[in-house]
């Protein structure tokens, strides 16, 4: 038996960064709309994250791990709610959080803005797409992003237009921050503390950050923003209702108007909630899974595919130094190499990102071999003498890098999912560049050693572009709203609708679309 539900203004499915935001504003800015966002998994309280246990070293090894895959294997439960992902054939793995938050709740908080040139790598430099929008038109919602998360940073970043929106002080580089910036310095290249969505000082009932260290494993004096706590609270004390539990199964559609979506509870039993919009806010998977399986969107739904491939240099000093104390994403960036040169031999650009050590169980899985006398004098040697540095690349759009369905129904009622995915020869350049470029900067900081990943698999955080912004029908699924061309009463507000991705973390541009887009559903409705 199907529950039916009265018809609602808005549905939105998903509270991660672009549901939650999207819902805020619209509540902000349409106080009187109905608005309902359905969640498939449920609040994550402080009690359930490893950060205050014991064991939380073992538990971000298993259901902890940031990998899925990795959680549905697990001996204990984790409080995400995960369905399988087929990744066989994705040279990078994808990683993800579903609950209140999303992948906020897990995240490492560093919260850089795209340049204005990722706007448009079209007309700069002949590949990707142009945005149907400047980085100017989405400031002033990054500005709203930054003073509703929360962000401690440095005003006047010459790689930036000025940001308008307040900031904390930056968080402490630490002695590892000062050794790696004695590199760069020597260079004479760019480097800058990164904007966190962290607080250094007490702001809005969340206390300052202490560098306890393991931010992915969660937060207890709730430091680090995540949405649940940042946005949720006033989204639903402006009025929107929030249903956890409740998995998206379908979105019907009539003439090419979306009008319900049926979900299932955490009893399993199947509702039918009318709307008169439908938005999708479930990541750069979880949208298209969905948008496929309602046969939504056009052509281009599950195509290019986009993440940031990582390639990591492990840096060993022979002093001391403090690398598993503070915010582990959140030191130091360099974005000297971050516009197009074609003398280096590619197109468009590298992020180099200073970070620090993971806690020592995780370390240990680093050392080759990995058991035995060897593995224990690495170790030691490693620990608190060790930082990393990223080389972060800009993922370009190509259609055969895709989300898939399967043939198999998994175990939450919806299709599985895979992934298509490939290096192309220009990423593998410029991670080979960015790996070169970081060696320099390591060299020049003193640094007696050090052991290269050119490629990590498993930083797959990013999942973006698989529903992507465009003007054309046949070579985007979205318009400049966020509306399906299909379908103009379904919004897609996360990051499957970026057409380009840069080469920083997508977390401030999700958000700051989001508000774009709300704002936008918002006069409309209000003008109709």
């Amino acid at each position: 038996m199907t529950i039916k539900h009265d018809p609602v203004d808005v549905v939105v499915i998903g509270a991660g960064m672009g549901g939650a935001a999207f819902c805020y504003q619209l509540s902000r800015k349409a106080p009187g709309l109905k608005t309902v966002c359905l969640e498939r998994g449920g609040w994550v309280s402080l009690d359930e994250m490893p950060v205050t246990q014991k064991t939380f070293q073992r538990q971000a090894l298993s259901n902890w791990s940031p990998s899925p895959n990795v959680r549905k294997t697990a001996v204990s439960s984790s409080p995400t709610v995960d369905y399988p992902i087929d990744d066989e054939n994705s040279v990078v793995k994808p990683l993800m959080w579903n609950a209140v938050g999303g992948s906020t709740i897990a995240w490492a908080a560093h919260f850089p803005r795209l340049h204005p040139s990722d706007f448009k790598t079209k007309t700069l430099d002949g590949v990707g797409d142009d945005w149907p929008f400047t980085y100017f038109d989405l400031e002033p919602y990054y500005d709203l992003n930054d003073e509703m998360m929360g962000v401690s940073g440095l005003a006047g970043d010459p790689a930036y237009p000025p940001k308008k929106s307040t900031r904390m002080p930056p968080l402490p580089l630490g002695k590892m921050g000062e050794t790696a910036v004695q590199g760069f310095n020597k260079l004479g290249w760019h480097w800058w503390p990164v904007d966190a969505a962290i607080n250094s000082v007490s702001r809005n009932g969340r206390s300052a950050c202490n560098h306890c260290g393991p931010c992915q494993q969660g937060c207890h004096n709730h430091a680090k923003a995540s949405v649940d706590q940042t946005y949720w609270p006033l989204a639903i004390q402006q009025g929107v209702e929030l249903r956890t539990h409740a998995i998206a199964q379908q979105i019907h559609q009539e003439n090419g108007v979306a009008t319900a979506v049926t979900y299932k509870d955490g009893n399993n039993e199947i509702h039918y909630q009318p709307a008169k919009y439908i938005v999708i806010a479930c990541n750069g998977i979880g949208t298209p899974r969905l948008m496929l399986q309602s046969q939504i969107g056009g052509p281009m739904v599950g195509k290019c595919l986009m993440f940031h491939p990582v390639g990591y240099i492990r840096a060993i000093s022979e002093t001391p130094l403090d690398g598993p104390s503070g915010p582990i994403g959140a030191c130091i960036y360099s974005h000297e190499f971050y516009e197009t040169d074609l003398s280096r031999g590619f197109v468009r650009g590298v992020q180099l990102q200073v970070t620090r050590e993971n806690p020592l169980l995780t370390q240990s899985t680093y050392p080759e071999p990995a058991w035995g006398r060897a593995a224990q004098e690495q170790l030691r040697e490693e620990f608190h003498h060790a930082f990393r540095i990223l080389t972060m690349i800009e993922d370009l759009p190509e259609t055969h890098n895709r989300v898939e369905l399967t043939n198999e129904m998994a175990d939450d009622g919806l299709f599985g999912v895979k992934l298509n995915y490939t290096l192309s020869e220009n990423s593998q350049k410029m991670l080979d560049f960015g790996m070169d470029m970081a060696k320099t900067v390591l060299k020049n900081a003193g640094v007696h050693k050090s052991v290269d990943t050119v490629h990590a698999p498993g930083t797959g955080w990013h999942l973006l572009g698989t529903a992507r912004m465009g003007t054309n029908p046949q070579t985007s699924v979205v318009n400049e709203q966020g509306r399906c061309h299909t379908h103009p009463n379904v919004l897609v507000v996360d990051g499957s609708v970026m057409p380009t991705v840069g080469a920083v973390n997508p977390g401030s541009t999700i958000g700051a679309l989001a508000l774009k887009f709300a704002h936008q559903l918002a006069k409309e409705i209000q003008s109709a």
